[in-house]
């Protein structure tokens, strides 16, 4: 809708993720502290609403709800940004290790995966990381055989679970059927509309990353869900699409996301050195091309609550 172009646009920093491997930089955040003083940095640099994993000091992704809410509670004593906590977890847990982070911390959004799919980080061996640990070696020796398994139970159980903390599901779409399955949930109950929904796109088994698969997805998305789009944005995973996707859903009206969950380098020949640095480079987008980012409060104005009747 052209007024959306002139709402101001909610940035979110996904801080650490659960694919990246530490080996492939030192900068990724780990550890309580690591990842909490990453999301207030970037909370201080212009995000809306940052979005977490757990990792272990030496780096490997972790469900502990006692680590999870540390984090959380570092991060609130210093900001007001907008909590977002994944369900996604890492590959290898299982639904219940993937919500007890949500069911712990009571974020204000929790993600929301639609769908089964291929979900290929690691496709080619010849460009697999030099990795220094065995739990890292051993991903990238099980690449091409894992699925990212999220059936239509698992995600009435997902609902379920954000309902009873009063979370608002982010409806992480990967390709167009995913879309659809959104206006399934909804059509039966699962879901409550008017939803949030964003596109990630660049996972090897979803979408490709070029503009012209956002283009095609921002389209369908209005069209499938209608009055029950709330909010739309996109994630575009590595370097530079990352950027081109957040300056064009800047244009078109929608949200974005950048981090090191998606992108370890903020140039071609650069790596990040921190998640702030992403952040500032979408503000200063948003800002030359007319579109303020907003507030942890403007974003929280926005999330649909569950309905307790």
């Amino acid at each position: 809708m052209l007024q959306d172009r002139y709402r101001p646009s909610a940035l979110t920093v996904a801080v650490t993720g659960g694919d990246v491997l530490p080996s492939q930089s030192e900068f990724i955040p780990r550890g309580v502290e690591g990842i909490a003083t990453a999301a207030i940095e970037s909370a201080r640099a212009g995000a809306s609403s940052v979005h977490l994993h757990a990792r272990d000091d030496d780096g490997r992704p972790s469900a502990s709800p006692a680590m999870f809410t540390e984090i959380v509670d570092a991060i609130r004593e210093q900001t007001d940004v907008v909590i977002n906590v994944t369900t996604g977890g890492a590959p290898g847990m299982k639904l219940q290790d993937k919500l007890v982070a949500m069911q712990a911390c009571k974020p204000d959004i929790c993600t929301f995966n639609l769908g089964t799919m291929n979900f290929e980080s690691w496709p080619d061996p010849a460009r697999w990381p030099n990795v220094q640990t065995d739990w890292e070696r051993e991903i990238l020796e099980g690449a091409g055989s894992a699925t990212f398994i999220n059936t239509l139970a698992m995600l009435r159980e997902t609902a379920a679970a954000a309902r009873d903390v009063d979370a608002t599901p982010e409806l992480e779409a990967y390709d167009l059927g995913h879309l659809y399955m959104a206006r399934h949930l909804i059509d039966e109950g699962t879901l409550q509309g008017p939803v949030r929904v964003q596109l990630v796109l660049g996972v090897l088994g979803g979408a490709g990353s070029a503009l012209e698969d956002l283009f095609t997805l921002h389209e369908r998305a209005h069209r499938i869900l209608g009055n029950d789009l709330a909010d739309l944005g996109v994630a575009g995973l590595g370097y530079p699409m990352q950027f081109r996707h957040a300056a064009t859903a800047l244009g078109l009206g929608m949200d974005c996301r950048v981090g090191i969950e998606d992108s370890l380098r903020v140039r071609r020949d650069q790596p990040v050195h921190s998640n702030a640095e992403m952040v500032e480079v979408v503000v200063d987008l948003a800002d030359l091309l007319g579109r303020p980012i907003a507030t942890p409060a403007e974003l929280r104005a926005r999330l649909t609550k569950w309905s307790k009747s």
